[in-house]
């Protein structure tokens, strides 16, 4: 959580670990324990508390108002899936699209089970699910790959805040998903305005095509670039 939160956040006191939208507010609902395990229902409740506030009612004083909800989590083998996988926890898939419903973006990491397929919940349709590449475009060998993945951003040596204080470097898809969240907050200051499917479009016509022409199941439509997302109009 600190690493992912130094990714969109950071201010730059460690220059080399400035976060993507460091001006970006964030708030916190942990649901993994300390050996990062959890459940569902943990996460399905986080969702609607990011949307709904503590009242748990829509459009009140106490909502957080965000703009999008970044989840670096995921299942592991046998819940792995090469399709889309709604059907498969359809109270997860519900809580993602009240999400997108309400105009509020789920940024989802694809899973570290390479060709195995995507994790779960970045399976789900409703996610905007993220690979990893590595700083010279090439895919991480541990990027969940299928239908499910939408954009890639880079997830190899990240340097950023730790726990405890200090800075570390670490790999996965639980680090490019917070790079395409702090990507959503930019291009959120610059077109409060957007819808998800707006700020999809941005992220995916402007992203550098990698791998097959188009969408594929490695790249997504490829790597994203925040600044031409910014100002895609």
């Amino acid at each position: 959580g600190t690493h992912v939160s130094g990714i969109i956040t950071a201010d730059g006191l460690m220059a080399k670990a400035k976060g993507v939208a460091p001006d970006a507010g964030i708030i916190v609902g942990k649901v993994l324990d300390e050996m990062g395990s959890g459940f569902f229902s943990d996460v399905i409740g986080a969702i609607y508390w990011a949307i709904d506030g503590n009242d748990g009612i829509y459009g009140t004083a106490d909502d957080f108002n965000a703009d999008v909800i970044s989840m670096s989590l995921g299942t592991g083998a046998p819940y792995l899936y090469k399709g889309f996988c709604d059907s498969v926890y359809p109270a997860l898939t519900n809580a993602i699209k009240y999400a997108r419903d309400k105009r509020v973006i789920v940024s989802v990491a694809a899973g570290n089970s390479g060709s195995a397929g995507v994790s779960l919940p970045g399976c789900i349709s409703y996610s905007t699910t993220v690979g990893a590449v590595d700083f010279n475009d090439k895919i991480a060998s541990f990027s969940g790959r299928g239908k499910g993945v939408d954009i890639v951003a880079p997830g190899v040596g990240i340097y950023s805040s730790w726990l405890g204080g200090g800075y570390a470097t670490a790999s996965g898809t639980s680090m490019a998903t917070p790079i395409i969240s702090g990507a959503v907050a930019l291009i959120k200051l610059q077109h409060p305005e957007y819808s998800p499917s707006q700020i999809e479009n941005a992220l995916f016509k402007t992203a550098r095509d990698l791998g097959k022409a188009g969408k594929d199941n490695n790249f997504g439509w490829g790597r994203v670039d925040a600044y031409s997302a910014v100002n895609f109009v």
